[in-house]
């Protein structure tokens, strides 16, 4: 039998944080949201256990790269763009391709099933269509706002490309590591192994650094469980090259090997 992460196993394990069972109750219960913790409740994580660090190599040397032309720093010049959060989240939508299709996307095979297959569509890129113009009608050139919305979309899809890249290779090296977008989403907890949590991200004062930004850590949304978590962050320094995946050296890997073990 394979492998299977449910969202309830996710609930189970993380809800015994006050702050987590707090934050868990308040968005499966909100009205607004239902059509989102309906799907997110009922997604399983399987695909990703399958993949292998050659499979994940194969994705290192696309053709496409996921920030077309566009300056970071034009980019972020729209502010309602640089900081807006569909219903759902990024995480959500990319965990639904990867299950979907079976295997992990290039770009170019993401951004092709977010406009045919009609959930992606209704997660994804129907919102960013109905952002575009809202945002257009602020004065903000079209040409202008869909680079922005392509910098934000494919900033999240080289994370996502980073979480699992670690995962499979973790996963590789022996260790029980999951993921499911429950917890990534709702937690701030990329995986876990046991009772260890692991975050991966990018150093950047404005969203995370340690515990510096805007962006709540797992440490403190899952303080006071009994028993204690134990926590990992994967810590990279901002990305020196354009376009292509930022991702753990090999020193990093070995470092949450030795943590989770």
């Amino acid at each position: 039998m394979s492998l299977v992460t449910t969202a309830l196993e996710v609930a189970k394990l993380f809800v015994a944080a006050p702050d987590a069972r707090h934050k868990f109750n308040g968005w499966s219960t909100n009205p607004r949201r239902r059509h989102v913790v309906k799907h997110v409740m009922a997604h399983r994580t399987e695909t990703v256990y399958r993949l292998s660090p050659a499979d994940m190599e194969v994705l290192l040397h696309q053709e496409g790269h996921a920030l077309g032309n566009t300056v970071g720093t034009q980019a972020r010049e729209i502010e309602s763009i640089d900081r807006w959060n569909p219903a759902f989240a990024f995480t959500h939508v990319f965990h639904y391709i990867l299950e979907s299709k079976g295997a992990f996307p290039t770009w170019d095979d993401a951004r092709a099933f977010l406009q045919s297959d009609e959930t992606a569509r209704s997660m994804l890129w129907d919102p960013a269509l109905e952002k575009i113009q809202e945002v257009c009608r602020e004065g903000w050139s079209r040409e202008r706002v869909e680079a922005a919305v392509t910098w934000r979309v494919g900033n999240f899809y080289y994370s996502f490309l980073r979480e699992i890249y670690t995962v499979v290779l973790l996963r590789a090296a022996g260790l029980d590591v999951r993921v499911h977008p429950l917890a990534d989403a709702l937690f701030r907890a990329d995986a876990w192994c046991g009772r260890t949590v692991v975050t991966i991200y990018v150093r950047n004062p404005q969203y995370r650094d340690g515990r510096v930004g805007r962006k709540q850590p797992a440490e403190s949304i899952l303080a006071g469980a009994d028993p204690p978590f134990s926590f990992h962050a994967i810590a990279l320094p901002p990305a020196s090259e354009f376009g292509e995946a930022h991702l753990p050296d090999d020193n990093e890997i070995q470092k949450a090997i030795t943590a989770m073990r």
